[in-house]
C-alpha cells in the first residue's frame, strides 16, 4: 500500500480520496499519518460515539492521548464532550489559561498534568450524523495555524469515513449468506439517496453509513427504509 504524501515536511495539502485510497479503513495508520503531516502536533486520539458519554476510545496514538480520552470520558466534560455537542471544532490554544480552566475546572489541570498543553477536538461527523471526535494534542502552548486546521480537517473527514467502513465490514463478518441481498438493498438505497441529494454515489453511500451508524441500525435496516419510502434524506437536518 502506498503512503500518500503526509509528512510534516511536505506542504502538499491532503486529500480525503488520496487518504482513503493510502489507509482504507486503517484508522491508526491515517491518525499516525495526521501526527507526522503537522508540525507541532503531539500526539491524536479518536473517541466513538453516537451520543454523550463516548463509548469508546478508538485509538490514542502514545499515553498522553490515552489519558486525555480518559479523562474526558471519566469527568465529563473537556472539548471532545464541547465538538460533539456542538459539531463545531473547539480550539484550545493553552489549557493553562483561566478562561479554559473556568470552562473545564476538572479536566484542564489534569489534562496538564499529563502533558497536554494545547488540544484541538473536531468532530467526525458526515452531514447530521456525529460518529466522534478527533482530538489533537502539543505538548506546548500555540495555535493551529490555518492551513494545518484544514488538513486537520480533511484528516478528520477520511478518520471518519474509515470508522464508517471500518463499522460496516465488521457488521458483515456475521452474515455472509445474506451478501448478495444485503448488497441489493443497500446499492438501491444508495441510488435513491443520490438523486434525493444530488451527490454522487459514493457521497451517497457514505451519507447512508452514517446515518446508520448515528442511529445505531443495521445499514440494511435503514436501506430497507429509503427504499419503502419511511426515509428521505433531503428531509434531514443538517
Amino acid at each position: 500500500m502506498n503512503e500518500p504524501a503526509a509528512r510534516g515536511d511536505d506542504h502538499r495539502p491532503p486529500r480525503v480520496g488520496q487518504l482513503l485510497a493510502a489507509y482504507g479503513s486503517d484508522v491508526e495508520a491515517m491518525c499516525d499519518a495526521c501526527v507526522r503531516h503537522l508540525p507541532g502536533i503531539s500526539g491524536v486520539g479518536v473517541a466513538v460515539m453516537t451520543r454523550l458519554p463516548a463509548q469508546a476510545i478508538r485509538y490514542a496514538s502514545n499515553p498522553v492521548s490515552e489519558q486525555i480520552e480518559r479523562l474526558q470520558v471519566v469527568l465529563g466534560e473537556g472539548p471532545c464532550v464541547d465538538a460533539f455537542s456542538s459539531g463545531q471544532p473547539v480550539l484550545a490554544s493553552d489549557l493553562g489559561q483561566v478562561a479554559w480552566g473556568r470552562r473545564w475546572p476538572a479536566f484542564a489541570p489534569e489534562a496538564l498534568t499529563a502533558g497536554a498543553r494545547a488540544l484541538f477536538a473536531l468532530p467526525l461527523q458526515i452531514g447530521a450524523a456525529r460518529v466522534g471526535v478527533m482530538d489533537l494534542h502539543r505538548e506546548a502552548p500555540g495555535w493551529l495555524p490555518g492551513v494545518d486546521l484544514a488538513d486537520a480537517l480533511v484528516f478528520a473527514d477520511a478518520t471518519t469515513q474509515a470508522l464508517l467502513i471500518e463499522a460496516h465490514a465488521r457488521d458483515m463478518q456475521d452474515v455472509p449468506d445474506l451478501y448478495h441481498s444485503y448488497h441489493a438493498v443497500v446499492h438501491q438505497a444508495t441510488g435513491m439517496v443520490k438523486v434525493q441529494l444530488n451527490v454522487g454515489i459514493a457521497e451517497a453511500l457514505v451519507r447512508l453509513r452514517a446515518y446508520a451508524y448515528a442511529a445505531e441500525r443495521p445499514i440494511e435496516d435503514v436501506a430497507r427504509d429509503v427504499v419503502g419510502r419511511r426515509l428521505r434524506f433531503d428531509e434531514l437536518s443538517d
